[in-house]
């Protein structure tokens, strides 16, 4: 049995046996950046809320506040521990400084907003945490978007469990073949983050006149 098999016939013990408390246990680990993905996790969920064994509401709220909690673990690494701790110690979570070094540079570029941002786009989720850590970002700041992201990313995986609503084989067949709604909010991610690069990089009119000011006083200078 390889690692895939192993991580997905333990998720689903796990879910099945303490529902809630699992779901909530699980998340925690998969946004602390621990090999427990939640593209396995949360659809399951949904279909156990077809089958009435648990609550759309409460799993998504379980599931959102796991998420949350765990990635504040990350940001608080990141922000008292720095980011030479993180590389030591997470090769044994198979984090490399590749993968780091990804996130840092979604941070750099795209500013906080990219916590937001980020919670729809695979690997980059999770690891968001450490650099806005690592930046030392206001933590009500990191709450909020964290917040936002993960409650539309839980409750969205949670609700496709839910529609497909027959078996675990079909959930992990829907997850590999038909990843439509998911694969739209990446794009869409995508297209927000690209028009936020945009936007950041248009000249405001304040900047422009400044350019053109010093432009003209370059000229006047140069007549002189």
């Amino acid at each position: 049995m390889n690692l895939s098999n192993q991580i997905f016939n333990f998720v689903v013990i796990t879910l099945e046996k303490f529902g809630y408390a699992g779901i909530f246990a699980l998340m925690v680990m998969e946004s602390a950046t621990l090999p427990i993905p939640s593209e396995v996790v949360l659809p399951f969920a949904g279909y156990l809320v077809f089958l009435g064994q648990i609550n759309l509401w409460v799993a998504i709220a379980v599931a959102s506040l796991g998420s949350l909690i765990g990635t504040l673990i990350d940001y608080w690494i990141g922000y008292y521990l720095g980011r030479s701790v993180i590389l030591h110690y997470g090769k044994y979570v198979k984090l490399s400084e590749k993968h780091l070094a990804t996130s840092e540079k979604w941070f750099n570029k795209f500013g906080e907003i990219t916590v937001l941002l980020a919670r729809f786009v695979p690997l980059i989720r999770t690891l968001v945490a450490f650099p806005a850590g690592i930046a030392e970002m206001k933590l009500w700041k990191f709450i909020t978007f964290s917040a936002i992201g993960i409650l539309v990313w839980d409750g969205l995986l949670i609700y496709l469990g839910l529609l497909a609503g027959q078996n675990s084989s079909e959930i992990i067949s829907v997850l590999s073949n038909d990843f439509t709604i998911i694969e739209v909010v990446v794009v869409v991610a995508a297209i927000l983050s690209f028009s936020f690069a945009i936007l950041r990089r248009r000249p405001t009119t304040r900047d422009a006149t400044k350019e053109e000011n010093a432009e003209l006083n370059s000229r006047d200078l140069k007549k002189i």
